[in-house]
């Protein structure tokens, strides 16, 4: 079962300098704004694709979480998101847990394998499920509506990152949606828990730091 601790343990560092197979690089550590959660379910995914369009089998407490992202600067230019992270309480985690839907299971994952959402995109957002449910409804007209807010508000570049926090809903949530480090492909998350082992944050690795 894939679990890079490396790179989900860097999460708690502000600025650092690293090496990966892809060259040096800075790692910068950025807020991109608060994800305001109503029923305290998770979802993770690529907001225009939307086929993961269920929450995290972890419920957390209903309300409001800085959410951010960790930026690699590589020596060529390129800036490529690296992690992001929604934070759940000030604790450092002590542990990482893969983040999974109902019903799946990592028991019989080998070393190098892993459960994700998929992005072909290059987009990825964080939203409440209750967003998730509204835009389940929507006529044809008005998903292209919401497509058309998404991919203009956030485009995928090697040579910076964007984000958009977009206020959505009825119940006054938000998606918090940025561009992924390598565009496309398939991304795990994880859940820190904490010495008194509850869930602290939340991770997805982007897998710019093998």
């Amino acid at each position: 079962m894939y679990n890079n601790n490396y790179a989900l343990n860097l999460t708690t560092e502000e600025f650092v300098n690293i090496e990966t197979d892809f060259g040096k690089a800075t790692l910068t550590k950025i807020k991109i704004g608060s994800l305001k959660l109503k029923s305290g379910n998770i979802i993770a995914t690529d907001p225009i694709l939307l086929y993961d369009d269920q929450p995290f089998n972890v419920k957390v407490k209903p309300g409001e979480y800085p959410v951010y992202v960790y930026v690699a600067d590589f020596e060529n230019d390129e800036k490529r998101t690296a992690l992001s992270k929604i934070e759940l309480s000030t604790e450092k985690p002590v542990k990482w847990v893969m983040a999974l839907y109902e019903g799946e299971s990592s028991n019989n994952l080998k070393n190098d394998e892993f459960l994700g959402f998929d992005v072909e995109n290059g987009i990825c957002a964080y939203m409440d499920e209750s967003i998730m449910e509204e835009l389940d409804m929507l006529f044809e007209d008005d998903l292209d509506e919401y497509e058309d807010l998404i991919s203009s508000s956030v485009k995928f570049s090697k040579k910076t990152f964007t984000y958009k926090n977009i206020p959505y809903g009825k119940k006054g949530c938000n998606i918090i949606a940025f561009s992924t480090g390598w565009k496309d492909g398939t991304f795990p998350s994880y859940f820190g828990y904490d010495k008194n082992n509850k869930p602290c944050c939340l991770v997805t690795d982007f897998m710019v730091l093998e």
